[in-house]
Order: structure tokens, then sequence, then C-alpha cells
């Protein structure tokens, strides 16, 4: 009966939409039959009180998805402060959905990843260049068999079955998909304690996180502690430690694993990298400091996390190639695909994208950004510390 007063809920909200409500109908008895009777109870309560919620479940009929859906274990953790919030579940739901078919075997294997974007667009809780939407990060297991596993900062979450309906490939997952956190957020949940501090103490934590878009090249705490051994009294300097982060950032951009090596980036000082990869691993080089990423794509709020074994030591800096670079990743920022769309690793499958064009207006953190390094660097024109 439940089930029945749900469908007629979300058929009326359907005929506003102008959805196929035989499609709706299939979906749920699909649900259904697969026991995952919270998320039709879910998707009920988004589709009858916010108008994103109708919006997000009429798309699903339109071309080829995938979608993450919660077993009933899993809604059953979901704080209540959550739970009875329709437009935060919205947002949520839209997490759980991404353009094109992804079988378990079309997922990269482990230490390879494929990079999905998914529906979430919500500017409280993603704020990545050009409007797109927040990623989720795939891998399968290193081994034979396909088990599916979807990465965040301090936890995995499993793909316990797959099924199939009609344009969608079902993965039932043991946990509900949760929205990256701020960078400081998610340096906690890592356990970072140097990198947090340092950017506390250069006041770059606050402009880093308005950043729309960013990429962080993120030092281990034994790493940091090294370095700081290594500088003695200059750790105090807050102008060396300025310019020195500044050459761990790609300012205005994500570059996640899959597109690393693909092309040239500057960092936030204004400086090139460059990106190897051996028998051993990928390696970041800035300067004449290298360090290898022991761990790649944490995503964040507005960007991605790469944990790496050691400082680049690099106190150089160029503000004209930092804004330079500022300005060029905009340009491509403002036309960039939102959503639905997909970057994959190698091994796994890139399914055709069908997206949108949104056009992004300025990026507020950059400038911010900008202005702040670019202080903190001007100490250092006169005489560079090297490390």
């Amino acid at each position: 009966m439940r089930s029945c007063v749900l469908l007629a809920a979300l058929a009326a909200s359907a005929l506003a939409q102008d959805v196929n409500t035989t499609y709706l109908t299939g979906l749920l008895g699909a649900l259904n039959g697969l026991g995952l009777t919270s998320l039709v109870s879910v998707a009920g309560s988004v589709a009858n009180n916010t108008n994103g919620g109708t919006a997000l479940l009429a798309q699903l009929s339109q071309g080829s998805k995938t979608v993450f859906a919660p077993s009933n274990e899993a809604f059953g953790r979901v704080p209540q402060n959550v739970s009875s919030n329709t437009a935060l579940l919205t947002s949520i739901l839209s997490y759980h959905i991404v353009e094109g078919r992804y079988n378990a075997s079309d997922f990269a294997r482990e230490p390879n990843h494929t990079i999905v974007r998914t529906y979430l667009t919500n500017s409280s809780l993603v704020n990545l260049e050009g409007g797109k939407g927040q990623v989720l990060v795939i891998e399968r297991d290193d081994g034979n068999d396909n088990d599916v596993n979807i990465l965040f900062a301090d936890d995995d979450v499993d793909v316990e079955r797959t099924a199939t309906y009609e344009n969608l490939i079902i993965h039932v997952v043991d946990d509900v998909l949760t929205p990256p956190g701020t960078i400081s957020e998610v340096a906690r949940e890592l356990e970072l304690s140097g990198l947090p501090s340092a950017l506390q103490t250069t006041n770059l934590l606050a402009p880093l996180e308005a950043a729309q878009g960013i990429t962080i090249f993120a030092p281990t705490n034994q790493a940091f502690n090294a370095a700081l051994a290594a500088l003695g009294s200059q750790a105090q300097n807050a102008s060396v430690i300025s310019a020195v982060l500044a050459n761990h950032v790609i300012n205005g951009t994500t570059v996640y694993s899959t597109g690393i090596t693909a092309q040239s980036f500057a960092s936030a000082g204004g400086q090139p990298f460059s990106f190897s990869t051996n028998s051993s691993g990928t390696y970041v080089t800035s300067g004449s400091s290298s360090a290898r990423i022991t761990r790649a794509d944490i995503p964040v709020r507005n960007g991605v996390i790469h944990l790496i074994d050691n400082v680049l030591a690099n106190t150089a800096s160029n503000p004209e190639a930092a804004a330079s670079a500022v300005a060029s990743q905009s340009s491509v920022a403002a036309t960039a695909t939102s959503i639905p769309g997909a970057t994959t690793a190698a091994g796994g499958s890139s399914p055709s994208n069908n997206a949108s064009i949104r056009t992004a207006g300025t990026l507020p953190g950059a400038a911010a950004l900008f202005s702040v390094l670019a202080a903190g660097m001007g100490a250092l024109l006169g005489g560079m510390l090297v490390l």
C-alpha cells in the first residue's frame, strides 16, 4: 500500500514535469524488488517536497545512466537532521547519479582510478570551476574479481550487487555517498596536521577554500616535519612558507590523476609543474624538488588533494606567470562542461557526453588567493632561500 501511495505521489509530480509515468512505475517496482524500500521512500519525499527532486527524477529516463543506490541499512544510518531535510536529501541523491552506463568491469583496477562526474552542483556543497558537478573516485580491487569501491578521504563505500532497469545500471552500495567537505575538513579526516597549520600561519586557508577549482599536492605529516627541521629558524618565516606552499597548488582548475600528465600546469606561485611515471609511481616536480604521489584523487568541496611524500622546496615565484595561469584556467572554466560527464583512467570506459554547457562567472577565490600569495612572495624577491 505504501508503495502505491508513493507511486501516486511520484506520478502526480511527474505529470507536471512531463515524465513517462510508466517508466517511473517500472523503476519503483525494480527498486522494491531489490529490497531498496528506503530509497523508494526518499525518492517520494523529495519529489513531493522539492522542485529539484522532481526534476532530478525526471532526468532518470533520459539517456543512459548509472545509479548508486544505498541499501536500507545505509539509509538507516543517516542522521535524523539529514533525513528530514528534503532539500539536502535531493542534493545528496544527485551525488548518486552519473551519466553513462558503467558496469563493474568498466572501472579501472587499483591503483588506477575512474573519475565520474555526478549531478551534484548545489553551490553550498560543491564549488568546482565552471559549475561542474562533484566527482566520484572509483576503482576495482586489484585481482581477478570485480569488487568495486568508491573512495573517500577516510573510508570506502562498497558496491554490494548490481542490477539493471531499462536505461539504468543500478549499483547497490553499502553506505550513503556523502559529498566531500572543505579542505580543512578533509585534512582532519586524513589526519593531516602540518598542511592546515601552515596554511593558517600564512593566511592561505580561507582563499584556498574560496577558490573555484583547486588542486593541492599535500605533503604528509612526516614530510612536513622533515622539511621544517631542515629549515630551522626559517620555519618561522611566513613569507618563505607562503612561497613554498604556493608551489604546491594549481589554482582555478581541478586536476585528477587521469589527466595529470596530459598537459602543462603552473603553480599558484607561477612555477611550472612536471610529472613523470615509472614502476614505482607518479612523481611531481617543481624546480629542483620532486615528490611521489602516495595517494591520489581525494576530492574536496572545491577541488582535489593528492598526498605526496616530500615537500616541494621551491621558493621561486613568478607573479606574472601565476596571473596568466589563473586567467587561462578561468577562460577554460567559462565554457566548461558541467554535467553530465565523466573522466576515466586507463582501463575504464567513457560514455558519450550529452552535457549541457554552462557559462561560469568570475572566480571570486582566484583574485583573493593570488593577492595573498603575491604579498607573501614579494618579500622574497630580494633574496630567495634555497631549502
